[in-house]
């Protein structure tokens, strides 16, 4: 199957689920928080237990609010599988499948979430994304998506979109404590690093919410794009200059960086 024929099938298995109601009265339920480059979680227990990857029945469904109400961007597929076993085969290729051992709360704040599908010595989750309703500037496959910062606030992704403007983006549209409780889990700091870590995270927020209170009304601007990208990356100029080698190591292969 191409890929072409992959997300035609995946769309026609989940048109009906643009409306959020049916994918309730079908069995979707939510699991964990809303992330800031993934949505919600909604996952349908009896997909996904079935042992089978069928494009057109994804175990999870991925939403976002926008205005108000939900709205599909992407679909999962979740196949439990044990010692020895490997990922299924798909279009995406071997390397878009991730392994999960743990909750997702915890899966989506560490590096691991991030690598590569692996058979191992024990029972995991595999799963592998597909944003079909939804541009992804970091490809269709790819665990993360932020685009999603932009659609929340309905404004157009653009062709030159960066992760780190979609981040900055986060930080107007309550992703702040996910990004806090990411740098968290990833090592202890101490008060002082955490007061810079702070004040870090109060000059980037004040950014974001200026360019996006600015643009209120109208799209973005390829300057102020470039603007929110440049936030983010003084943010993490500013924490890597006061933290401590040991921490320094800690937090630099976050998938938030």
């Amino acid at each position: 199957m191409s890929i072409h024929e992959f997300v035609a099938c995946a769309r026609a298995g989940t048109e009906r689920y643009r409306e959020h109601e049916a994918a309730v009265l079908d069995g979707y339920r939510r699991v964990g928080r809303d992330f800031p480059a993934m949505g919600e979680h909604w996952i349908r227990a009896s997909l996904l237990f079935d042992g089978r990857f069928e494009p057109s029945r994804p175990e999870v469904l991925n939403y976002i609010v926008v205005d108000g109400k939900r709205a599909l961007i992407g679909v999962g597929y979740a196949v439990p599988l044990l010692g020895g076993e490997t990922a299924p085969g798909s279009p995406a290729g071997a390397s878009a499948w991730h392994d999960h051992s743990r909750t997702i709360e915890d899966e989506t704040v560490i590096p691991q979430h991030h690598a590569q599908s692996r058979g191992g010595s024990d029972g995991r989750l595999a799963m592998l994304h597909a944003w079909i309703w939804a541009p992804n500037p970091a490809g269709m496959f790819n665990a993360d998506n932020w685009a999603i910062p932009f659609l929340r606030l309905n404004l157009s992704v653009g062709a030159n979109a960066t992760s780190a403007a979609g981040k900055t983006l986060a930080l107007a549209t309550g992703g702040r404590d996910y990004f806090e409780m990411a740098i968290e889990a990833a090592g202890a700091l101490s008060a002082e690093e955490k007061a810079a870590v702070t004040s870090a995270f109060n000059r980037a927020q004040a950014g974001a919410n200026l360019i996006v209170g600015t643009a209120e009304g109208r799209d973005l601007t390829d300057e102020e794009r470039a603007q929110l990208g440049g936030i983010w990356t003084l943010f993490w100029t500013d924490i890597d200059a006061v933290l401590r080698e040991e921490a320094k190591q800690k937090l630099a292969h976050l998938p938030i960086r």
